[in-house]
Parts: structure tokens; C-alpha cells; sequence
């Protein structure tokens, strides 16, 4: 679609589809196209340290700290947890400021649009090889919010992304860089919340995204890309968030 799309009017419709994609669709594979690294050649399984082993004092432990968190779960937590499922630039909108969406900078959106859909790839291909059950599938009259994925749980996909795009986003806006992690941090244990993934799941995500990171640098398109979104957030002034 994008390469059929042209001008600056084609970028804004396709970072706007995009969102809506993320929104209306379930995301699998299928769904999800690579741009700038292979996922099977990050290979993500080989990096990433295993995850406890069932039945350990470790394992009893992440669950534990899942079971607390849902216990403690409150109605914010749930309205926050909503806002927060699309992996999306506007989610930082928070910590960047309002002009950090779809329709303002499309060019931004479709970067870490791009960046989302590399990502996920990469770590729906260690979730398949690692294959560790979610909370709910070792627990399943866990109190959980909102959609139960047929995905494994190792590594988090929100965080890997929440983690990612903050890397991303710290080039483009870098006196933001410790207000986007802290949000990256929130963003991951979203999902420990809400009965989804484990603690353990999220430190997998941050690791993940590190090594997607590296990767992305050393890509000559996404260096062009990013680019790209740097003229854009200079000609909107930047960041104008808390």
C-alpha cells in the first residue's frame, strides 16, 4: 500500500490505516509485515535467557506477583490498560505531547509503526520456539482484563514495544529519554496486571528490544526513515510533554 501512496497526504492516510489496523485486527503473523530487519534472523530465542522452569521457586514466584497484581487491580488500572493496548506512536503522547500522533506526524507514526511490526515478528517467532504458557493457561480462573491471546507469554510483546519504541523515540526527542523508559516500564507492566504475562515476561521484552534496537541502527533504510521523522518533529517544534 505505501509504495502505491505517494506525498504527504499518502503518509498521513497510511499512519491513520495503520492505527486502525492495530485496533480492529488481531496480531499474528499474518498480519504483519517486516521493513527493516528478518525476524528469523534475529533468532531472538538464542539471546533471550530461559524463562523460569515450571515448578521452580522462580516460576512460583512470577505467579505469585501476577495473582498480587490482579488482586490489586483497580478501575484506573483497567481504563489505563484499555488506552494503552495499541502499539502505537500516540501512546506517548503522555510524555512527547499532543503532536505526537497519526495525523500530525505521519511520518513519525509510520516509523514506529514499521518498528512495531518488525518487532513483533521477531518476538512472535521466540514466543512459537519458547512456548511458555500464559498466567491464565497455568491458572485459568485467573481474574484477567480485557483479550486472553492464543500467543505464548515469553517474551511480552507490550514491553518489547513500549521499550523499543522509547529506544526509537530517545533519538528523536533525547531530553526525553528518561520520562519515554519510565513510561516503557508502565507500559510493560500493563500487561502483568491485567493477568497476561509475568514479570518475568517483561524483563524477556526489555532484552528483546535492545537487541531489535542494535539491529535497527545498522539499517540503512530505518537510518533513512528516521531521518525522515526527525525533520518532522523539528518542524513541529519538538516535544512539548511534561
Amino acid at each position: 500500500m505505501k509504495d502505491r501512496i505517494s506525498g504527504r497526504g499518502g503518509r498521513r492516510l497510511t499512519a491513520t490505516l495503520a492505527v486502525l489496523l492495530s485496533l480492529a485486527l488481531p496480531v499474528t503473523a499474518a498480519t504483519l509485515h517486516s521493513t527493516y530487519v528478518d525476524p528469523a534472523a534475529m533468532a531472538l530465542q538464542r539471546v533471550l535467557p530461559p524463562p523460569p522452569e515450571a515448578g521452580s521457586e522462580s516460576a512460583k514466584a512470577d505467579m505469585q506477583a501476577v495473582e498480587a497484581a490482579v488482586r490489586a487491580r483497580t478501575p484506573d488500572d483497567e481504563r489505563r490498560i484499555t488506552a494503552n493496548l495499541p502499539c502505537t506512536l500516540d501512546r506517548f503522547t503522555g510524555v512527547l505531547g499532543p503532536a505526537f500522533t497519526a495525523e500530525t506526524m505521519p511520518d513519525t507514526a509510520a516509523l514506529i509503526e514499521n518498528v512495531f511490526q518488525d518487532g513483533e515478528l521477531a518476538v512472535l517467532a521466540a514466543k512459537a520456539a519458547i512456548a511458555r504458557p500464559r498466567p491464565y493457561t497455568v491458572k485459568p480462573d485467573l481474574a484477567t482484563f480485557g483479550h486472553r491471546s492464543d500467543s505464548t507469554s515469553y517474551p511480552s510483546g507490550h514491553a518489547t514495544f513500549g521499550y523499543l519504541a522509547a529506544t526509537v523515540l530517545s533519538r528523536l526527542v533525547p531530553e526525553k529519554r528518561q520520562a519515554l523508559f519510565a513510561f516503557a516500564e508502565t507500559y510493560g507492566e500493563n500487561r502483568v496486571i491485567a493477568g497476561t504475562h509475568f514479570p518475568s515476561d517483561l524483563e524477556a521484552g526489555k532484552i528483546a528490544a535492545a537487541v531489535i534496537a542494535e539491529a535497527l541502527f545498522h539499517d540503512p533504510r530505518f537510518e533513512r526513515d528516521l531521518a525522515r521523522a526527525a525533520s518532522e518533529v523539528a518542524a513541529q517544534g519538538g516535544a512539548s510533554g511534561r
